[in-house]
């Protein structure tokens, strides 16, 4: 039987505000998805600031339930040999998270506003995934999530040519324990707003994918 460890997140204050007022969020949406390509990392100029942080992943399969919906994009990249003990994925989309043992948490502000990002990378700096922030997501859980990390000096990314994005998910994420085993899970999420569902299609755009819902 299993036995989750998911907790649901309350909504970050500004999101709160917005399910309070649907027509400035309707208002907001057409500027935003205009801009929204702007956020994504190939775009050339864009000021981003990066800071590296170390994590476990078991880690960060707790706490990532707490960060609510995310936009989920997993690479495909061969599978490292080094692969944790007692964490399992509860799919195969979601087995390059086991791999993570650096977070680059990434920041770009454009002219439709901030952006968060996490980059995933395994232990040789190659791209596992990356987790984009959405106005549904819950900003304390996300904040949460960056403060378990143990800040590390800034490291050359390896075999960038690997780092090939295959899909493009709106995901919640759960941490489940079966038979004395961590398990990795996540479920398509059903509360993404018109706001955060014009976002992430973008940057599922800006990758050449369709939004996976």
């Amino acid at each position: 039987m299993l036995e989750s460890t998911h907790c649901q997140p309350a909504a970050a204050p500004w999101v709160r505000q917005q399910q309070a007022c649907p027509t400035m969020e309707i208002a907001m949406f057409g500027w935003l998805a205009t801009h929204v390509a702007r956020v994504c990392p190939r775009a050339v100029g864009a000021d981003v600031e990066r800071r590296w942080l170390r994590i476990a992943p078991s880690l960060l399969a707790r706490r990532l339930p707490a960060a609510g919906p995310l936009l989920y994009l997993p690479c495909a990249v061969p599978t490292p040999a080094d692969a944790p003990t007692g964490l399992l994925a509860g799919c195969r989309e979601l087995a390059p998270l086991l791999y993570v043992r650096r977070l680059v948490a990434a920041c770009a502000v454009g002219s439709d506003g901030p952006h968060e990002w996490l980059e995933c990378r395994a232990r040789d700096g190659r791209l596992c995934a990356r987790l984009h922030l959405l106005p549904d997501s819950d900003y304390l859980g996300w904040d949460a999530l960056l403060a378990e990390g143990t800040p590390v000096r800034a490291e050359r990314s390896a075999r960038r040519g690997d780092e090939r994005i295959k899909a493009a998910q709106l995901l919640d994420f759960q941490c489940l324990r079966l038979a004395g085993f961590e398990v990795l899970d996540a479920l398509p999420t059903a509360r993404v707003s018109a706001l955060g569902g014009g976002i992430a299609r973008g940057i599922a755009r800006a990758e050449g994918l369709a939004l996976s819902c």
